[in-house]
């Protein structure tokens, strides 16, 4: 029986630089799910501010992003209108 080593690679994440800032609501995890939750905490991340997308927009036309290494929600359409993609070197 022949062993195979499986090289995963990470997930493709897009990161956008803030040009103006952008107002996001701070996501709650919960303890055992990977699911999180709004709060009732807003916040303005100002401009020059790096992102970090999780996944896509959903219906609602929010998406999930990661700043300071927390969780927050913003609109999708403010992030493009504010912000520019951030290209990465392979």
């Amino acid at each position: 029986m022949a062993l195979y080593n499986v090289i995963r690679t990470p997930k493709s994440t897009t990161r956008y630089r803030l040009l103006k800032p952008v107002t996001a609501v701070k996501l709650a995890e919960h303890p055992g799910s990977s699911l999180r939750s709004p709060t009732q905490t807003l916040v303005k991340i100002p401009a020059a501010s790096v992102l970090e997308a999780e996944g896509s927009a959903a219906a609602s036309g929010l998406i999930n992003v990661f700043f300071n290494g927390e969780a927050f929600s913003v609109f999708f359409e403010d992030l493009r209108e504010n912000g520019e993609v951030v290209v990465t070197a392979p």
